[in-house]
């Protein structure tokens, strides 16, 4: 451990800085500059860092360019709160082509969800999926939701 002189001190992601009252008075900014990383964080992890968790792969995965015919279509329209059709089912390996208005987009609705079902307003965007599973997905400003079951 390292005995703390009297001043104050600030913790950084990449080291701890140690800053006496008197630069305090002048202003201060810290900036972040790690063994050789250039400050992109991409050093190593420091020992008192927690153990890195390793996420299930994604059973989620962008079909680009989306096929003429998907396999199901999700859609939105500007007038109405509600994915159409709000439940869906396909088998897995399938792809479902979302199609998104303006002020409606699509986000994985916690838990069970995988992080990659996501399209921005006003986008189009097929996914496939490539396991069993419910997932369920939300509509970020308005609350709506709709669900994908992969059998």
């Amino acid at each position: 451990m390292v005995p703390q002189p009297r001043g104050i001190v600030l913790i950084s992601a990449c080291r701890t800085w140690i800053v006496g009252a008197r630069l305090i008075v002048g202003g201060l900014i810290v900036g972040c500059a790690g063994e050789g990383d250039g400050g992109g964080g991409g050093g190593s992890p420091s020992p008192d860092a927690p153990p890195a968790i390793d996420a299930p792969p994604s059973t989620v995965t962008e079909v680009t360019p989306c096929p003429a015919t998907p396999d199901a279509i999700v859609t939105t329209r500007d007038d109405v709160y509600v994915y159409m059709p709000a439940t869906t089912t396909i088998a897995a390996g399938q792809a479902v082509r979302f199609e998104t208005s303006l002020y409606h987009d699509v986000a994985p609705l916690p838990p069970m969800t995988d992080a990659a079902l996501s399209v921005g307003f006003g986008a189009t965007r097929c996914l496939r999926f490539t396991a069993p599973g419910t997932f369920r997905f939300k509509c970020t400003p308005h609350g709506f939701s709709g669900t994908i079951t992969v059998n």
